[in-house]
């Protein structure tokens, strides 16, 4: 059996384990135990087939292939055994996680659980769909909470790729350490940005196809963007913009008046400072985006978009040079602006012909123009921002295509803080990051119509 177990858990359940229970009813450890007692059936069969060839054929060659497989068996029986000390750290070196009733028919468990393995990262979250036969000792009622003990499982990198979640009802018969480790479960949920039981709730509700060992993994805000098998060491990108709307749409019905919903204030939470000294922080502070000092047309414009663009951290996709003008079939490094190239973009601009009412001024321009009112589409005639809708879709080498109300419009190569250190992640990382640029792009276009 797979050792899960290498983490020190910062929360635990504090209950004690019943490894007689834990056999009889934890549905996990049972898959393994019945996979252990299948192999040894095998390894007799094979045995005796091995004899019995041996002895009727007179030939050993038949013998040794059946004696091979019966190796086999007993090789896979003895790595698929659980001691009752493992039975028993499960519940009692794990840690301690929420977990929800989110189905009755059939009942079925959603829990949820921090993959981060080291410090120094943004916080991705994972939802764990368990379907279940029983939970002797719970209501099973709907939205009920079980507190769960769990192991993760390491592949490398600065994440865990998956964990179990194991109800305590399958661990101890006695409610009153499961009501003890409930509420330790509440006081721990109280430092999350997001209730996270509001949290199971909603992907409960956005995703009722999930199957069962099935995984939603969640960013810094409780947003999804990606699903994945519990064995599968990738993940399924969901379709960004919907996704995000879809997580939009539902935080916004959730809110009470007077509330804020969350928003990407950047990859570490933290937004960015706006420094006096006409300049403005960018990629957590790494670096300063010079605010424009020059007395031109739209300065404060340019300006408020150079705030806005550090503070999502996406300053390096409107100051980058774009050799090539505005959108053409091939990848540019960022989008076409003035401030990426206020000589080119200016000539661009006036070969277009399109006329600007007072007071309106050109942001980017790509195959259409982008401006503080709308947009340009091929007409040249404006669509107000009232009626235009932005969107990300990912491409298969690291690039994002920028949609507008299903148009193409750009596509532009990621750019990650750091290539060289992204290039070492694994595979399922890179994902992470590349959603996480994407996330940011979307948030900062939202705003940009609110300019």
């Amino acid at each position: 059996m797979t050792d899960y177990s290498q983490f020190e858990a910062s929360t635990k359940s504090g209950i004690h384990a019943d490894p007689a229970r834990i056999r009889k009813k934890d549905e996990l450890i049972g898959k393994v135990l019945k996979g252990r007692s299948s192999s040894i059936r095998n390894f007799i069969l094979s045995l005796v087939l091995a004899v019995g060839v041996s002895l009727i054929l007179k030939s050993f060659i038949p013998a040794v292939i059946f004696g091979l497989v019966a190796a086999f068996f007993l090789w896979r029986s003895w790595g698929t055994g659980v001691s009752e000390d493992y039975m028993k750290e499960v519940y009692e070196e794990g840690l301690l996680v929420p977990g929800m009733v989110v189905n009755t028919q059939p009942l079925t468990v959603l829990a949820i659980a921090n993959l981060v393995a080291h410090g120094g990262v943004p916080v991705v979250n994972a939802c764990y769909n368990l379907v279940v036969k029983n939970l002797d000792g719970a209501k099973k009622e709907l939205y009920e909470k079980i507190p769960c003990s769990c192991f993760f499982c390491y592949e490398g990198g600065s994440y865990h790729s998956n964990f179990d979640p194991h109800p305590l009802y399958w661990g101890t018969g006695d409610q009153q350490e499961i009501d003890r480790a409930l509420r330790q479960v509440e006081e721990d949920n109280k430092e999350n940005s997001q209730d996270e039981w509001e949290v199971l709730k909603r992907i409960a509700r956005q995703y009722p196809d999930l199957g069962n060992g099935e995984m939603i993994l969640l960013d810094e805000n409780y947003a999804p963007f990606g699903r994945k098998k519990y064995f599968e060491s990738r993940y399924k990108p969901l379709n960004l913009d919907t996704a995000q709307q879809e997580y939009r749409n539902v935080l916004q019905g959730e809110l009470q008046p007077g509330e804020k919903e969350a928003g990407a204030c950047g990859r570490h939470g933290k937004k960015a400072a706006v420094a006096d000294a006409g300049a403005v922080e960018t990629d957590a502070g790494k670096e300063e985006a010079p605010l424009l000092t020059q007395d031109i047309p739209g300065k404060d414009v340019y300006n408020r978009m150079i705030r806005l663009a550090s503070r999502f951290e996406v300053y390096k996709y409107i100051s980058g040079h774009c050799e090539l003008g505005h959108f053409v079939n091939s990848e540019h490094p960022g989008l076409f602006t003035y401030i990426g190239d206020p000589t080119d973009y200016l000539k661009e601009f006036r070969d277009s012909g399109i006329q600007l009412s007072e007071g309106e001024y050109p942001l980017i321009y790509e195959k259409f123009l982008i401006t503080t009112r709308g947009c340009y589409g091929d007409d040249k005639k404006l669509l107000p921002w009232d009626k235009v809708e932005f969107s990300i879709r990912l491409t298969v080498l690291n690039g994002m295509e920028l949609i507008m109300n299903g148009t193409k419009i750009a596509e532009f190569k990621a750019q990650f803080e750091d290539a060289a250190y992204v290039e070492e992640l694994p595979a399922q990382e890179q994902e992470m990051e590349l959603h996480r640029e994407a996330v940011r792009m979307i948030e900062f276009l939202r705003e940009l119509k609110k300019m």
